[in-house]
């Protein structure tokens, strides 16, 4: 099969200084990845998006606590949505040519082992203590594991417990948001707003729409103010459901977030501003330390900031507002299952349910789509969202 395979070794290839890591990059021809076992099920991949977490090994991003669970080579693509190819012989709930969602989680049953972990036994797989033992290579996702290809290729595999059926009335575009969305409803489901309640979220890619999405689901009375950077995010933003969109690029965001808490704004001699009140719940899904100082310092005493960024070394953070204003900082990977309205449900077929009844529309994001032999390009643009105008740009690895 045809895929995007990422290694150590450099290819001969320049790469632009924005993403070096193109250079380690190639398309190839590698096997399918074998069955781990006969509860597996190997998957066409449809659509497969770029997520910030891809970008940011491409980038070769410091993340020095994740390095146990990152082995080279893998090929990437988390963010799934693909057409069932085989089942293993112990399958019997799904049948080839089934359009399928896939949570790409990769805990302790799809490592091998019999007794779950505390995460894995309490619904989350995301944080398994097994993340790099067992029967897989290290790997938290399918996409960051060596052992079971990902969307960047034709076919991935994939343990048939992780696979949810698509209905009809979900196109393929909105399927291959799934993912994305699925990361957002967790973080919103474990950390809700109440009625009426004013809520920031900050950043307008793709995650800080799916997680403006998420909140409009869970609680469609929620006021959200989103920080969008370029003028096309805001358009979105506002069609997902933001009741005020600030522009982060020419607005004082601090005072926008001060008008709208009804807080007095101070400014700061080295710069920025902190808020005497402010908002209980920030989700920063950008995580920078210009992000990650405006969200700690608008979020009111005893509030909570929702981290969704792949924050790793940011330079520059201010602390003060964790113990001047007893912040809790909270952070949110991937999905689970989580309790909402008293039952308790996987994240993807929370997700899949909120879709197919309309609670969430996630049609305004059209993905831009890329064959695999376009990568340059399409990992270009997806670095560039400011040139490219484009939001969700993914790869379509397959003629299906």
């Amino acid at each position: 099969m045809k895929a995007l395979v990422f290694s150590a070794e450099r290819q001969r290839k320049a790469a632009p200084a924005y993403l070096p890591g193109l250079a380690n990059l190639r398309l190839t021809d590698v096997p399918v990845p074998d069955l781990p076992d006969d509860n597996w099920v190997v998957v066409k991949s449809k659509i497969a998006g770029i997520c910030g977490s891809d970008l940011g090994f491409l980038r070769w991003k410091s993340m020095p606590s994740a390095e146990p669970y990152f082995q080279l080579p893998i090929i990437p693509g988390h963010e799934l949505f693909g057409e069932v190819e085989a089942v293993g012989r112990r399958v019997a709930t799904l049948r080839p040519g089934q359009r399928v969602s896939i949570d790409p989680s990769l805990g302790c049953r799809e490592r091998g082992f019999r007794k779950q972990c505390p995460q894995c036994k309490d619904g989350n797989p995301g944080i398994c203590e097994h993340l790099a033992e067992g029967r897989l290579k290290p790997g938290i996702l399918i996409g960051t594991c060596p052992d079971t290809g990902g969307g960047w290729g034709e076919y991935f595999v994939a343990h048939s417990r992780r696979l949810f059926p698509v209905p009809d009335t979900i196109g393929d575009d909105e399927a291959s948001l799934l993912e994305p969305f699925s990361v957002c409803l967790r973080a919103v489901l474990n950390n809700p707003p109440r009625k009426r309640e004013r809520v920031v979220v900050i950043g307008a890619g793709t995650i800080g729409l799916m997680n403006i999405a998420a909140l409009r689901a869970v609680e469609p009375s929620c006021r959200v103010a989103c920080v969008a950077k370029y003028p096309f995010q805001a358009e979105l933003a506002g069609a997902l459901g933001a009741d005020e969109v600030i522009d982060a690029q020419h607005d004082d965001v601090m005072e926008r977030v001060g008008a709208l808490a009804d807080t007095k704004v101070y400014k700061l001699s080295g710069g920025g501003a902190i808020l005497a009140g402010g908002v209980r719940l920030v989700y920063d899904t950008i995580t920078s330390s210009l992000t990650l100082n405006q969200a700690l310092r608008m979020v009111r005493g005893k509030g909570s900031l929702v981290v969704l960024g792949l924050a790793a070394l940011p330079e520059g953070v201010d602390w003060t507002p964790v113990w001047m204003k007893e912040v809790s900082i909270v952070g949110s990977l991937t999905y689970g299952a989580e309790v909402f309205q008293g039952k308790r449900a996987d994240t993807f077929a929370r997700a899949i349910e909120l879709v197919a009844r309309r609670r969430a529309d996630l049609t305004p994001i059209q993905p831009r789509k890329y064959p695999l032999d376009q990568y340059r390009q399409a990992l270009g643009q997806a670095a560039r969202k400011k040139n490219s105008g484009a939001v969700k740009i993914s790869f379509v690895p397959a003629d299906v």
